[in-house]
């Protein structure tokens, strides 16, 4: 299956004009004869770039949102609005409208999305919240999430918290999805944001799929990382052999993952907003 994946809006700006970044992301991701948008931005910066791109993302139907976090769901009001009432699928897992608060120096901040499952269902989309740890969603198009909690490491961040119906507690991400595509090449990952640990992801992957892992990209949230973690995270990607590392959005800049890049050389690749990845 052929793969091209267009990152519509990211945290910087690459070699395209014309384009506009904003703390967020969001992928255009054709595969096969299927295309889809994985996670909206903070706003609806992504459909102008989109446009700027020529990807009609009008004709676009189904949307994958990684996790309740508005720099990843943001956007999504933009798109419902541009579909005007034509059907749209909304893939998302249990959990997904939770709301969400972060904890920063100024304060509690809302971190969650700005329309509920209910609103939604009002402008005529269709809310599928995705049952089983792997699902195939489209051909060789898989959602995954049950991230098990293994490397020592990945430490849950007690910044974030949700609130559940027992009151508000520190936030497991649960409800966090990683989108898997099937290349003659191997196993492409896109990630969101990574919150459950991008080590303990992988090793989802790699238990639930059983096959080489080709290419990672995404977020990471290494941003938040120390020297050590940063390390060892390095360490897994080398030992793995994974031929193509794409990190980006909340993975941190270069001078914060300086190590990381010198040591995986050709194999790291930066994504920008207008970077386009294809795998034949």
């Amino acid at each position: 299956m052929k793969v091209t994946i267009t990152a519509l809006v990211e945290n910087t700006l690459g070699d395209t004009p014309n384009l506009e970044a904003e703390h967020g992301l969001s992928f255009h991701i054709k595969a096969g004869d299927t295309s889809f948008l994985f996670d909206t931005g903070a706003s609806g910066l992504f459909l102008k770039n989109a446009e700027r791109l020529n990807i009609h993302t009008d004709a676009v139907d189904s949307v994958f949102i990684s996790h309740g976090h508005y720099d990843h769901s943001g956007g999504y009001n933009a798109f419902v609005e541009q579909a005007k009432g034509r059907k749209t699928n909304l893939f998302v897992r249990p959990g997904f409208f939770d709301k969400k608060y972060g904890f920063r120096e100024t304060g509690e901040a809302f971190l969650g999305n700005a329309f509920s499952k209910e609103e939604l269902e009002g402008a005529h989309v269709a809310v599928h919240e995705l049952e089983g740890d792997a699902t195939e969603v489209f051909p060789g198009v898989f959602s995954v999430t049950g991230f098990e909690r293994t490397s020592p490491f990945e430490k849950i961040n007690q910044r974030f918290v949700v609130e559940r119906r027992d009151g508000r507690v520190v936030d497991d991400f649960s409800e966090e999805q990683i989108l898997v595509l099937k290349t003659c090449r191997g196993l492409v990952v896109i990630l969101g944001c990574s919150h459950p640990g991008v080590v303990n992801i992988l090793e989802k992957v790699k238990k639930e799929f059983g096959e080489p892992i080709h290419a990672v990209i995404g977020g990471t949230h290494l941003v938040e990382a120390d020297p050590s973690r940063i390390d060892k995270t390095t360490d897994y990607f080398l030992k793995e052999a994974i031929p193509h590392i794409m990190i980006c959005h909340c993975s941190g800049g270069p001078e914060h993952l300086k190590g990381l890049i010198s040591r995986l050389g050709d194999t790291y690749r930066s994504v920008h907003t207008g970077t386009v990845i294809a795998f034949e």
